[in-house]
C-alpha cells in the first residue's frame, strides 16, 4: 500500500515538476491524493477477486453466480436474509437429495428458520416386517405415557396412525406413506440476563420480573453436524413439563434455565418439574424437598424444608417474533454518542442519582437486567441531549409503582429512551410552565399496555394511557417499541415506525387527545400495527401499517379511525377499518378488495345493481379483517398474523410482505422461497407440507 500512497506518487515525479507544482501552490499533489485514492480502490477489487471464488468469503452480490456454477436455483428474493448457505451446501443437499437430512438442511438454509422434518410413513400403523422390525412402534398408543400423549400432532409425535387421504400440501391430511411434513419454528428464543425472580408469595416466585406467567423457551443446542437430524434440544421449543420432566431435565438444564439460591447455582438433581397451576388461593403440588418449577407457566414453589431465601435469582429465555420492546437482543447500532463520561448504574443504584448528574446532557446507563422500583423524572437543559438507556444485552425494568416518568427539557433540547421495560405507571410530558422539551426518541422501548400485568397476563388497567404528552411542539419519534395508548395536544407530533400501540383491545382508544375523546396531535405511521381507536389532526402518512380498530355500540366516537384533517397526507398498502375518515388511500384492505371484486362482478354482469354491489362490499368487509394469534402484551406470538388470515394482509405490504410491525420479517417471500426450492430436492411420487409450529 506504500506505493499507492500520495506522497509516494508525488515522489515519482521529476523534481522539476515538484518545484514548479510548489510555485503554483501544489495542485500536481492533490491529483495525485486522488489518483492515490482511486488506485487504492483497483487495488482492494483485486485483492478481493481471490475472496470472491469461495461461497464463504465471496461479496454478496457473488454469491448467485458462485450458486449457478454448482447448480444452484436461486428462488424468490427474501431482503435481509442471505443465501449463502444454500449456495454453499448445493453440492452436499444435492447427493442426499430426498433424504430427511437434505430436506431439513434445505428448509433451514433458504428461510433461516429452525426446522425439522418428518416422514409419515413411518407413523402409520401396519403390519411389522421381519427384516425391519420397529420395536418402539406399537400399534396402540399407551395412554399411560403422558410424554408420547403431550407430543401427539408435535415435529415428535411417536404414536401410530391409520392412513389419511386427501395432499398434506393442500392440507387435507398428514399420515400417508407419500407424505414429508416441515416443521417450522417462526418465533425466536431470547435470553433474560440473571435477575432477582419475582416474589408472588412466600416461597412462591414467577421468572418474570412484571409478575406474570410466562412459557420458558429452549435455547438450542447447535448440531454436530449437517447429517444430525434436530431433536428438541436443538429447536427454539416451549418447554412442556413431560418433555423435560426426569431424566430429561439434565438436557435442558442449565443452558435453557437457571435457579441461584443466595449465590449457588442449583444442579439438575435439585430441581424438578411439576404443574404448579392454580389450586385455589395456592398452587398445586407444593414441593416436599426439592425446588419445583413449572416451565410452561414460569413458576417455582420452594419445599418447606428449605430455609427462606435472601435471594432466588434466575435465568431464562422467553420466545418473541422479532426484535421489539426493551429486550436483551444487541441494540448498540442506534446507541447515541455524547462527549461526557457515561453515567453508570448498576444493582441497587438509584436512577434518579445519575439522572440528576446528566441536566446539561449526557449518557445514563444501566448494566444489569434487573427490576428498579422508582419514579425517576428525566430533566434537561436548553440545547441538550439526555439518554437513559439500558446496555447493550441487557434489559431493565423501571416500575414506577402506580406513580408517574417525568419527562422535562429547555428550549431545543432532546430525551432519547432505549431498552426499556417501563410498567405499573405512565411516563408524562408535563404542561408545567417551564416544560419546552423539542423531542422526544422512544427506541426499543416497552411501555407495558395497560400499565401492569395480573398473574395471568392480563391488564391491570387496560383503559390507562402509557404515555401522555401535555405540551405542543414536541415531536415523539417511537422506533422498534411497544406502547399502551397514547394521549397528546393538538400540537404535538407523533412517528411511530416497526412498533405496536396496544389500547387491549380494538374498541379501546389507541390515540387521541387528553380527554381521550377528540383528535391528538400529528400521527405518522410506517410499519406497525395498532390495537384501538384512533383520532388525531391529520395522517402525513400511513405505509404498511395495521389498525385493528372498531366502535362499540354504545360509542361517541362517528368513526374507528377518523382525522381532522384529510386534505393532506396518504395512507397506501395498510388495513384501514371501514367507515374511517383518513387521507385518499392508495391499494388499502378492505376498500381495495370491495373495488376489484365490485370490478369483477361487474365484468360478469353489466347491469350488476348497487344493492348487489352493497352486498358484495359486505361480504369483504367481513373477510378482510385482522386476525393474530395473539393481541396479549406477553404472549410470546404477541401481534403475529395468523396464518388463516386473509391473503390481502398476509401480502398486502408494498414489498409483497405482510402489513404491519412484523412486515420487516418478510414471512411471505420466506415461504415462497421454500416450496420453490423444494420442487428441486422431494423425489418424485411425495408430496411435501410446511407445518409453522409457531
Amino acid at each position: 500500500m506504500s506505493s499507492l500512497s500520495p506522497e509516494s506518487l508525488y515522489q515519482l515525479l521529476p523534481e522539476i515538476y515538484r518545484r514548479r507544482d510548489e510555485e503554483q501552490g501544489f495542485p500536481l499533489k492533490a491529483l495525485m491524493e486522488i489518483l492515490a485514492e482511486q488506485a487504492g480502490i483497483v487495488k482492494h477489487d483485486i485483492d478481493r477477486l481471490y475472496d470472491n471464488q469461495f461461497i464463504e468469503t465471496c461479496d454478496e452480490w457473488a454469491a448467485p453466480y458462485l450458486g449457478e456454477l454448482v447448480g444452484y436455483r436461486h428462488g424468490p428474493e427474501i431482503p435481509g436474509v442471505s443465501q449463502r448457505a444454500a449456495a454453499a451446501n448445493q453440492i452436499r443437499l444435492t447427493r442426499k437429495r430426498g433424504v430427511a437430512l437434505a430436506l431439513e438442511q434445505l428448509a433451514t438454509d433458504t428461510t433461516r428458520w429452525p426446522a425439522r422434518v418428518v416422514e409419515f410413513f413411518q407413523l402409520l400403523a401396519r403390519p411389522e416386517h421381519l427384516a425391519a422390525i420397529r420395536p418402539e412402534n406399537h400399534y396402540t398408543l399407551d395412554v399411560r405415557d403422558s410424554t408420547k400423549c403431550d407430543a401427539i400432532g408435535s415435529a415428535f409425535d411417536s404414536a401410530s396412525y391409520s392412513m389419511a387421504t386427501g395432499r398434506i400440501s393442500q392440507g387435507e391430511g398428514r399420515h400417508h406413506f407419500r407424505h414429508v411434513g416441515i416443521f417450522l419454528w417462526r418465533l425466536g428464543q431470547y435470553r433474560q440476563s440473571i435477575l432477582p425472580a419475582y416474589r408472588f408469595a412466600a416461597r412462591r416466585y414467577l421468572f418474570n420480573p412484571l409478575g406474570c406467567n410466562t412459557p420458558l423457551f429452549n435455547q438450542p443446542i447447535p448440531e454436530p453436524n449437517i447429517n444430525h437430524l434436530a431433536n428438541e434440544e436443538n429447536l427454539p421449543v416451549a418447554l412442556k413439563r413431560n418433555a423435560i420432566a426426569g431424566d430429561r431435565l439434565s438436557v435442558f438444564y442449565p443452558h435453557a434455565f437457571t435457579l441461584v439460591i443466595d449465590g449457588i447455582l442449583l444442579t439438575d438433581d435439585q430441581i424438578q418439574i411439576c404443574n404448579l397451576s392454580d389450586a385455589g388461593a395456592d398452587w398445586a403440588h407444593s414441593p416436599v424437598s426439592l425446588v419445583s418449577v413449572d416451565p410452561e407457566l414460569g413458576r417455582i414453589s420452594l419445599p418447606a424444608s428449605l430455609p427462606e431465601p435472601e435471594s432466588l435469582e434466575v435465568t431464562y429465555h422467553y420466545g418473541a417474533c422479532a426484535d421489539i420492546g426493551g429486550g436483551a437482543y444487541s441494540r448498540s447500532e442506534g446507541f447515541i454518542v455524547s462527549h461526557v463520561a457515561v453515567q453508570s448504574i448498576g444493582d441497587g443504584d438509584s436512577i434518579q442519582v445519575a439522572l440528576d448528574l446528566l441536566v446539561t446532557g449526557g449518557i445514563a446507563e444501566i448494566g444489569v437486567s434487573h427490576r428498579f422500583a422508582e419514579s425517576p423524572n428525566v430533566a434537561v437543559d436548553t440545547d441538550q441531549t439526555l439518554s437513559l438507556r439500558a446496555a447493550d444485552g441487557h434489559r431493565a425494568f423501571i416500575d414506577l409503582e402506580g406513580d408517574e416518568m417525568i419527562l422535562e427539557g429547555g428550549p431545543e433540547s432532546e430525551i432519547v429512551l432505549d431498552g426499556l421495560v417501563i410498567t405499573n405507571g405512565r411516563v408524562i410530558v408535563p404542561d408545567n410552565g417551564d416544560n419546552t422539551l423539542r423531542r422526544l426518541v422512544l427506541r426499543n422501548v416497552t411501555m407495558v399496555p395497560g400499565l401492569s400485568l395480573d398473574i395471568h397476563g392480563e391488564p391491570v388497567s387496560p383503559n390507562s394511557p402509557s404515555l401522555v404528552v401535555e405540551i405542543p411542539n414536541v415531536t415523539v419519534e417511537i422506533e422498534q417499541s411497544i406502547l399502551g395508548s397514547i394521549r397528546t395536544v393538538e400540537g404535538a407530533s407523533v412517528t411511530v415506525k416497526d412498533s405496536i400501540i396496544d389500547a387491549t383491545s380494538k374498541t379501546g382508544t389507541a390515540f387521541s387527545s387528553l380527554d381521550g375523546m377528540s383528535h391528538g396531535g400529528m400521527l405518522t405511521l410506517c410499519e406497525s400495527t395498532v390495537i384501538g381507536k384512533v383520532a388525531a389532526r391529520s395522517f402525513p402518512l400511513i405505509s404498511n401499517s395495521i389498525l385493528d380498530a372498531s366502535l362499540d355500540d354504545a360509542d361517541a366516537w362517528t368513526a374507528p379511525v377518523w382525522a381532522l384533517q384529510r386534505q393532506t397526507g396518504c395512507a397506501r398498502f395498510s388495513y384501514i377499518p371501514p367507515e374511517s375518515r383518513v387521507p385518499r388511500q392508495h391499494r388499502c384492505q378492505p376498500q381495495f378488495a370491495v373495488s376489484k371484486a365490485i370490478e369483477a362482478a361487474q365484468l360478469r354482469n353489466p347491469s350488476l345493481t348497487e344493492l348487489a354491489e352493497s352486498h358484495i362490499a359486505r361480504g369483504v368487509r367481513a373477510r378482510v379483517v385482522p386476525a393474530f394469534t395473539s393481541t396479549r402484551y406477553n404472549a410470546p406470538a404477541y401481534g403475529q398474523l395468523l396464518l388463516s388470515a386473509p391473503e390481502e394482509l398476509r401480502r398486502g405490504a408494498d414489498s409483497g410482505s405482510e402489513m404491519g410491525v412484523y412486515h420487516h420479517l418478510y414471512h411471505p417471500q420466506r415461504h415462497d422461497a421454500l416450496l420453490f426450492r423444494l420442487n428441486e430436492f422431494l423425489p418424485i411420487g411425495l408430496d411435501a407440507g410446511l407445518i409453522y409450529v409457531t
